[in-house]
């Protein structure tokens, strides 16, 4: 069990508000089962809760279309478990504040710790209100009626006897339990209604999402290793018309797969490259060194010449005794030639040093995302719009898989964008942006200022632009190319152009890195389109 789903699982056992901590621990265990077979299934508890649940958790996992994908994908079987659990705590806190009995539940919880005392004087409020609640073939409020007549007798609490008031709160005992019986039996009841509506809901949803999940894996399949780009229970659902329009693109990709493998192409031209990465680190060394030591005096080495008198030998002291020859004592003392003792002995000496030392490693650089440009103007209507289009759609599909960002520009004399930062919540966008056209004029510059202000942004810096026009078009702004010059040469940055047009405007084409012509009257134009691309990428262009 991962890290996330232990610490959700204990904190619902532990601080859940859900019926008690014994019942959430098997409600617990029997989840971890459903996402795992290998953990044990819990053992049956007499607990009409835990049935409920365990029925309602296999009415929403075992649904066909959620069971296929938690099966087909691990990670998002954890997920699913864990919004299950999610929308459990909420959903038993929505019925526990609308609970149509709570003021009965109260009433009940006051007689239960009434006093005999208080009890003889008000018991009848208590039977009559039971009486307006149940009738006699549930509770028989008359059976206790009678049963506490004939034993208060509206006599005070002091003056009844002690046996008597013994079996008067025997009685009452008695009817509190069949009260409490019931009123759990009315709750249980209107919980389980509820649970029931709820739970109905969220399996709808549930099962949309999934039903979603398995038409966008099959659009851009097999590219939903990351799941959580894709699965969130509190993300509306997608339009069925953006589906549409995917699948319409998605077959027409098909068809004409050359495409995808131009688009898989584009891709590597940008790939992961190497780059050295410096890290600068400070140690600290330590020297240790074995040096004497004059003031330690642990061993005798010898004896040699000093003026040391602490350490005399005997020999020398003898001088001193007579007066003939104290004069070369102190002569000798003079001079430091008096005998003495040698000690030699060493101490350990520590020094630090600190060096900067610098480590260079190779890592792998993440693969640039694009910026493609397609043009919808008037000019392009027809097959050119749907070729450009396709190729723009199998660019997505390429930088789904590699987890690449991609950012559209659909222009004419106005431009329309989209920045793929997250597909799963541009599904929408991406089919409206297919199906848009502008149908007027043709101007290159905006949608290349547009690039060049996203090559600008830290995330498009490494970015690659395509754009995929007929070119037909008049000129381009002066102050446009220096500005696509500046970032081709400190960037590194590559324009590319896909001309679907015999007559695009060769000044402009020429500005490009890489231009390519896409004639569909030519017969065998994509495989040469292809190979063309094939061979810029070969390069190392």
């Amino acid at each position: 069990m991962d890290k996330e789903l232990k610490e959700a699982f204990d904190r619902f056992v532990e601080f859940g508000e859900l019926l008690d901590r014994r019942t959430r621990q098997y409600l617990v265990q029997y989840l971890h089962h459903r996402i795992d077979p290998g953990v044990e299934v819990p053992e049956v508890i007499d607990d009409r809760y835990f049935h409920y649940f365990r029925g309602a958790f296999d009415d929403l996992l075992l649904k066909p279309d959620v069971a296929e994908v938690m099966g087909e994908n691990e990670a998002l079987s954890r997920q699913v478990v864990l919004d299950t659990l999610y929308w459990l705590r909420n959903v038993w806190k929505k019925i526990e504040t609308k609970n149509p009995y709570h003021d009965e539940q109260e009433r009940l919880e006051g007689w239960a710790i009434t006093t005999m005392e208080h009890f003889v004087p008000r018991w009848p409020y208590l039977v009559n209100y039971l009486d307006g609640k149940y009738p006699n073939d549930r509770l028989n409020p008359d059976f206790f009626r009678e049963k506490f007549k004939s034993l208060i007798r509206g006599r005070e609490h002091y003056d009844i006897p002690a046996s008597e008031k013994e079996e008067a709160d025997r009685a009452l005992t008695d009817l509190l339990r069949q009260w409490d019986a019931l009123l759990q039996a009315k709750i249980f009841e209107w919980q389980i209604s509820k649970l029931e509506e709820y739970k109905n809901e969220y399996g709808g949803t549930l099962e949309a999402k999934a039903q979603e999940y398995a038409k966008l894996q099959k659009l851009v399949s097999p590219f939903m290793e990351y799941v959580g780009r894709y699965w969130d229970m509190s993300r509306a659902l997608w339009k069925q018309t953006s589906f549409d329009v995917l699948e319409k693109y998605d077959d027409l990709l098909k068809r004409e797969d050359q495409l995808q493998h131009l688009a898989d192409l584009l891709g590597k031209m940008r790939e992961a490259e190497n780059e050295l990465e410096e890290e600068v680190f400070e140690r600290t060394v330590i020297h240790q060194d074995w040096v004497p030591d004059p003031t330690m005096r642990s061993e005798v080495t010898g004896v040699h010449e000093s003026d040391d008198l602490n350490n005399l030998l005997s020999s020398e002291v003898s001088l001193l005794s007579r007066e003939d020859t104290e004069l070369a004592f102190l002569k000798k003392y003079a001079d430091k030639n008096l005998l003495t003792l040698q000690y030699r002995d060493e101490r350990l000496d520590e020094r630090s040093e600190k060096r900067t030392e610098v480590y260079q490693k190779v890592r792998l650089k993440e693969k640039g995302p694009f910026v493609v440009c397609v043009d919808t103007s008037g000019s392009m209507e027809g097959e050119p719009e749907q070729i450009a289009k396709i190729l723009c759609f199998g660019i997505l599909k390429m930088a789904a898989k590699e987890d690449r960002q991609a950012y559209l520009i659909n222009f004419s004399t106005n431009i329309e964008t989209l920045d793929l930062l997250n597909l799963a919540d541009s599904v929408d966008r991406v089919a409206a942006f297919l199906r848009m056209s502008f149908h007027g004029g043709t101007d290159v510059s905006l949608p290349l200022y547009e690039a060049i202000r996203q090559l600008d942004r830290y995330e498009y810096k490494h970015a690659d632009v395509l754009v995929i026009s007929d070119f037909i078009m008049y000129r381009m702004d002066d102050e446009l190319l220096k500005l696509m010059a500046h970032h081709q040469q400190n960037n590194g940055t590559q324009f590319h152009s896909l001309t679907l047009s015999e007559y695009g405007n060769e000044r402009i084409i020429d500005r490009f890195d890489n231009n390519w012509l896409y004639d569909p009257r030519e017969k065998g134009i994509m495989k040469a389109l292809y190979n063309d691309v094939k061979g810029v990428v070969e390069r190392g262009i």
